[in-house]
C-alpha cells in the first residue's frame, strides 16, 4: 500500500514537473506564419520577414502562391524602402473562399501596412489565405530589397 502510494505521489510530481518544464519554454509570441509555414511556399527565402531597408521605390509583384482554394497574389507598394500599400492582385473563389476573403483580405492588409512587412498574424478562419498573401508579399518585399 505504501509502495503503491509512493508511486502515485511520484508520478504526479514527474507530470507536474514536466508540465511546468514545458510550460516555461514557450519563449515570446510570434507570429503564426514564421517558421516551417512561411519557409514552406514558393517564393519565401527566409523563415523571418526583415522590413524593405533598401531606399527602394516601386511596385513589386509578389509569387503566385498555390492554396488548397486558389491561388494568392499580391503587389507591394514601397516608398524609400518601406511598405505604403498592398494590393491583391489573385485571391481564391468559389463557395466559402468568397465570404472568407471578404473579411480576411482587409485584416491581412491592415496588418502588414501596420508591420511594415510580411510578419502578420493568420486570420482565424483564413488560414490559407493568410499564409499565402503571406509568402506572396514576402516576394514582393524580397524583390523590392534587389
Amino acid at each position: 500500500m505504501r509502495a503503491t502510494t509512493a508511486a502515485l505521489a511520484l508520478t504526479g510530481c514527474s507530470v507536474a514537473l514536466l508540465i511546468g518544464v514545458r510550460a516555461g519554454t514557450g519563449g515570446l509570441p510570434r507570429s503564426a506564419l514564421t517558421g516551417a509555414d512561411r519557409a514552406a511556399g514558393p517564393g519565401s527565402g527566409t523563415t523571418t520577414a526583415p522590413r524593405a531597408t533598401s531606399a527602394a521605390t516601386g511596385t513589386f509583384t509578389g509569387a503566385v502562391e498555390d492554396t488548397p482554394y486558389g491561388t494568392v497574389q499580391v503587389e507591394a507598394v514601397v516608398r524609400g524602402g518601406r511598405l505604403t500599400d498592398v494590393t491583391v492582385l489573385q485571391q481564391t473563389h468559389g463557395g466559402r473562399s468568397d465570404q472568407i476573403d471578404a473579411y480576411a483580405l482587409p485584416v491581412l492588409r491592415s496588418e502588414a501596412l501596420a508591420a511594415g512587412s510580411a510578419d502578420i498574424d493568420v486570420v482565424s478562419g483564413a488560414t490559407y489565405t493568410s499564409g499565402g498573401y503571406a509568402r506572396s508579399l514576402q516576394a514582393a518585399l524580397d524583390a523590392a530589397r534587389r
